[in-house]
């Protein structure tokens, strides 16, 4: 690598001649299922103008969170440079990887929060798109009362990348301005706010009348209110189903004509509601 090649890429980075973005999405609670977005983000880059890129955000925020928790929110953000900045970057400007960080604005009930994402040294392929993946760490959140929701959204992102050449130990470092794309929904996540709950299942036949009578006792603060769907199994075959309201934390329902003898499951799956977590209980019957 020559003095002037170095002195080129320098030069370039410091008129800011390529713009990388990232964005962040909010995680509330780590074992919760995950969920996604794809947010396009819209960059002014010096020289060659407005860029737009794609983002993959992936976050294991939860869809439920008890009142008055604190929720420790992490993001992970996979963003694609396109194929033609890629070329710019290693042909002209030389680079073979590429790290950085970025001040990721993410709006929590309409409040911006900031927090850093951390992109590790990529090793620019020979060829194609670059693909740079990302994570960070927000302030941690308190969940509010039972029925209320929080919402989860992108804001503006500052962009400060490092392009790096073969042999030198020092990158090159500018700033990018980036924020969502107009006509599009930011919104990452919504998380409710609901009251934890159990269900106990119960179930008892009458072989005189060839009937079980199933019953789901629902505790939780708040009262749980909604229904119950209860699930007969034989083995792995579903039998019959049948649902029931949820009445002073209660469900009863009844299966009838049940003449096939032998060993049953009965699952209770509470539907949950606006202030309470669903939740499920099993129970056991023998038909005889």
């Amino acid at each position: 690598m020559t003095l002037r090649h170095r002195f080129t890429l320098r030069s370039f980075a410091a008129a800011g001649i390529l713009g990388l973005t990232a964005s962040s999405a909010v995680v509330l609670g780590a074992t919760a299922p995950a969920s996604a977005a794809k947010i396009a983000l819209s960059c002014e880059v010096p020289v060659l103008g407005t860029k737009t890129f794609a983002v993959d955000i992936t976050t294991n925020a939860p869809a439920n969170a008890a009142p008055g928790s604190s929720l420790t929110p992490r993001i992970t953000s996979k963003i694609t440079v396109p194929a033609d900045l890629a070329d710019l970057m290693r042909g002209f400007l030389g680079a073979n990887a590429i790290a950085g960080t970025v001040e990721s604005v993410v709006k929590v009930d309409g409040v911006d929060r900031t927090t850093t994402i951390t992109i590790p040294r990529t090793n620019v392929p020979a060829s194609g798109p670059v693909v740079l993946t990302g994570t960070g760490q927000l302030s941690s959140i308190a969940a509010g009362p039972a029925g209320g929701r929080h919402t989860i959204a992108a804001g503006a992102q500052n962009v400060a990348m490092m392009l790096f050449q073969p042999g030198s130990p020092d990158g090159s470092l500018f700033p990018v301005p980036c924020a969502p794309a107009a006509g599009q929904s930011t919104t990452i996540s919504t998380i409710a706010v609901r009251g934890a709950s159990t269900t106990k299942a119960k179930a008892v036949f009458s072989a005189k009348k060839h009937k079980a009578t199933v019953s789901a006792t629902v505790s939780s603060t708040p009262a749980a209110t909604g229904t119950v769907t209860f699930t007969l199994k034989r083995g792995a075959k579903k039998v019959k189903t049948v649902r029931a309201s949820v009445v002073r934390g209660k469900a009863t329902a009844t299966f009838k004509k049940l003449r096939q003898k032998g060993k049953y499951t009965v699952t209770a799956a509470y539907s949950g509601s606006s202030t309470v977590a669903p939740s499920t209980g099993t129970a056991k019957l023998k038909v005889r």
